[in-house]
């Protein structure tokens, strides 16, 4: 991982890149970045969702 990425949600230095997003250690930033990825298999309901409300 880069050395230079800062956790999406705090700021602080990313230790690690969990659910699209660089995250510290932190379990709250973590959640976060679980809770905005959408949570398991996130990006699947984010193309099923937009591919719905396109064909309407």
């Amino acid at each position: 991982m880069k050395t230079d990425e800062k956790c999406e949600v705090c700021g602080k230095p990313a230790t690690r890149f969990l659910f699209a997003a660089f995250v510290c250690d932190s379990e709250d930033c973590v959640q976060t970045a679980r809770e905005r990825r959408g949570g398991p298999g996130g990006h699947q309901k984010q193309k099923l969702f937009s591919k719905l409300s396109v064909e309407k």
